[in-house]
């Protein structure tokens, strides 16, 4: 009896502490039917989020401890100015606020404004197009001068605004070697009938890419020279406005907004002087969900950013979970921020869907960003430990994942955020060279199991600023120019005042903050699809200790590497990534180690590369003309080899004679002593599965087997990713 009492008494007291540790919850529901003058139950919804926030900022305030829910029911939630979440929105210390879809419910948040009135166009403007007559209709845009929106929806398509016929600009482009001398980036050279001196030209902008192949520019135009052929732009562009080197592409240049290009169904165009839409349909009139945003960011978390090294306080614990949020307009450049680069971003802007600025411990997740003229997510200046789990991220003008810091200086205090499981494709789709996922300035990042596909440019991009952006590169040593601190547009981002006068290029390095991330277990294809000179992967100047393993790369179309290390990089990682159509770029000193590349090879530069390792990978060449070993150097083959010294990696060809004469060759500048040219004996090649079978010769050298399980989508299986690599692996 009394052993049974004890037991009683013992199952109380935990029953008892159990309840005293569960955490106190509250719920409010926001439905499109509902009121802002109801309680915010599930049977009295509010009818606004902004309702739902300012409720809940008074019951934090009120001294409330828990977790708060707000549960949005299905429907679309318009929103006429950005969504903003302050220091008075924070969690409650060690709790969270999350904003979730009700249930199954799909609760859509968009500033689009729907656009009403339309009228077919019944007398025809001289520079309308005779194909296009008859098929055009017209509406009214109120107030277009300050809503001079650059996107168009019809529901959530994102519509394709009107573009004339491509031309090459009609000024040359100075030797390659020149090329890089930034001088007149606002005079634009044309053939005959190009351009016009349109009268609404503060519409119409040049698209443009200028001298180089991996960016686009969007400049508005300041005026027109028809009778030589010279337009003269507001904004200067990136780079020069000529032809691009070592390309013949027949069009990189043309102009959009201008009514004499409505010439396909779907087209559309916007005269802000005349405040007037004209738009062809596609289905012979248009519908009833043509809408046009009103702004570009919809939801801001923002806490305090200062400037100075210490002092910020982030916003903690919002969470979005399971949200569609889409609609936003295009960015728009000014004077001094033309845009994100490769090896660069302005940082500080409001052009995604979705932005954290100073914020902590918050998370998007479960959620779909779709259908805008920017961005997706964007995590800016002080931010650490945010989420950005199994989402789906698509369409979009601009790039998908943003993480960005500071410019370069003593503030390191973007770091910690975790982007997994989520997939990203058709980004980019304005500005082509946005990335999927962009690492700038932010470090101690895992980028994991994502799916990334149908991108125009590079997948993942890893970088900080140059040291030769500092001005300390000797002239003679590069190309024969030095670069004034205030012509290039990323060093407006260098915190001079902090960074003082670095003299050497360690010294510079100490500011690039991209170090120690970590991009694992993504399934990456069909990258570099319209823009050239890139990579599916690429690391500049990010910082030391970062880490690419076990990616799985194939379909890269225009991709002159799937993963390179470029200008200042030193010290990182590339592992245990699988590789098909393309090969690996080794610059400086780095890791090349248990890498399997299929199709392509190994690429090394001169710059200085003594003490990095190139080390137990497989090298299978399918092509006709094997070169395990490349460089675009002048120096030979044989040097560079000394440098990166090369050893126990396994090479081979279908093609046997060519391919032990090509691994001869290597042996005999007395590198890979411990080599072999030998078939690695995969599991089954043709489907893409390139594990290795027990008796790979492989394995006796000390290379692992790469676990393709944990590659790719969590959720789904290995042979669905091996299905889509076969066949057609390149």
């Amino acid at each position: 009896m009394m052993m049974k009492m004890k037991n009683n008494i013992l199952i109380l007291t935990s029953l008892l502490l159990l309840m005293s540790c569960q955490v106190e919850t509250v719920e409010f529901y926001v439905a499109t039917d509902g009121s802002d003058f109801d309680t915010g139950t599930i049977d009295a919804p509010f009818a606004t989020i902004n309702h739902a926030r300012n409720t809940v900022r008074k019951k934090i305030a009120g001294g409330y401890k828990g977790n708060i829910i707000i549960s949005l029911r299905g429907g679309v939630y318009r929103l006429e100015e950005t969504l903003i979440f302050g220091l008075e929105d924070s969690a409650p210390e060690g709790h969270t606020v999350r904003y979730k879809a009700y249930q199954d419910e799909e609760p859509v948040l968009t500033s689009t404004e729907l656009i009403s009135g339309w009228k077919k166009l019944t007398s025809f403007p001289s520079e309308l197009p005779i194909v296009a007559q008859g098929n055009v209709w017209i509406a009214n845009i109120e107030n277009a001068k300050n809503w001079q929106f650059r996107t168009l929806f019809d529901g959530e398509k994102m519509l394709p605004r009107a573009r004339s016929k491509g031309f090459v600009p009609t000024m040359e482009c100075p030797e390659p070697a020149q090329a890089h001398r930034w001088q007149d980036l606002s005079t634009l050279g044309f053939p005959e009938g190009a351009l016009r001196n349109w009268d609404n030209l503060e519409d119409v902008e040049i698209f443009i890419r200028p001298t180089h192949q991996w960016l686009v520019n969007y400049l508005p135009i300041e005026k027109v020279d028809e009778q030589n052929g010279i337009a003269t732009t507001s904004i200067p562009g990136t780079y020069r406005l000529s032809k691009v080197v070592n390309k013949d592409w027949d069009e990189t240049c043309w102009v959009e907004n201008v009514l004499e290009a409505l010439d396909e169904p779907g087209e559309w165009v916007l005269n802000s002087k005349t405040g007037k839409l004209y738009y062809w349909p596609e289905s012979g009139k248009p519908g009833d969900n043509i809408s046009a945003p009103v702004i570009r960011e919809l939801v801001l978390v923002e806490g305090r950013n200062v400037d100075a090294v210490e002092g910020d306080i982030p916003v903690r614990g919002i969470i979005f979970d399971g949200l569609t949020f889409t609609g936003g307009d295009r960015d728009v450049w000014t004077v001094k921020d033309r845009g994100i680069q490769h090896d660069w971003d302005m940082f500080d802007k409001d052009n995604a869907l979705v932005r954290f600025r100073g914020a902590m411990d918050c998370a998007v997740t479960n959620c779909d960003l779709r259908n805008s003229g920017g961005s997706g997510i964007r995590v800016d200046l002080y931010a650490k430990d945010i989420e950005i789990t199994n989402n789906k991220i698509f369409n979009l003008g601009g790039t998908g994942v943003l993480l960005c810091g500071y410019g370069p200086g003593n503030k390191d205090v973007n770091k910690h955020h975790l982007v997994q499981n989520n997939e990203i494709h058709h980004i980019g789709q304005l500005f082509w060279h946005s990335p999927a996922v962009f690492i700038w300035q932010s470090g101690e990042n895992h980028i994991l199991n994502n799916y990334i596909h149908d991108i125009p440019y590079d997948a993942v991009i890893l970088s900080g600023v140059r040291p030769r952006y500092f001005g300390i590169m000797d002239p003679v040593k590069w190309k024969g120019y030095a670069i004034p601190r205030s012509i290039r547009e990323n060093m407006q981002v260098i915190r001079w005042d902090e960074v003082g006068d670095p003299q050497t290029a360690a010294e510079a390095l100490v500011f690039a903050h991209a170090r120690n991330n970590v991009v694992q277990d993504n399934e990456l294809h069909n990258v570099m699809e319209i823009l050239g000179d890139g990579n599916a992967i690429y690391l500049s100047c990010g910082g030391a200790g970062n880490v690419i393993r076990r990616n799985l790369i194939y379909k890269s179309t225009n991709a002159a590497n799937e993963i390179r290390f470029d200008d200042d990089q030193e010290e990182s990682f590339v592992e245990e990534n699988i590789i098909f159509g393309g090969g690996i770029k080794l610059k400086h000193t780095n890791y090349i180690l248990n890498n399997v590349i299929i199709g392509g090879g190994l690429s090394i530069r001169p710059e200085t590369v003594v003490g990095a390792r190139v080390e137990h990978n497989i090298v299978y060449s399918t092509g006709n003309k094997i070169a395990f070993y490349s460089t675009n150097s002048e120096k030979k083959l044989a040097g560079l080899l000394d440098l990166a010294r090369p050893d126990y990696n396994l090479f081979y060809s279908p093609d046997e004679t060519s391919g032990r004469d090509e691994f001869a060759k290597i042996q005999a500048t007395g590198h890979e002593e411990h080599g072999q040219f030998a078939n690695p004996l995969f599991v089954d090649l043709e489907k893409g599965d390139i594990r290795l079978r027990p008796d790979s010769p492989a394995l006796n050298m000390g290379i692992k087997s790469i676990d393709i399980e944990k590659i790719g989508l969590l959720d789904e299986p290995s042979f669905q990713r091996i299905k889509r690599t076969g066949s057609s692996l390149y």
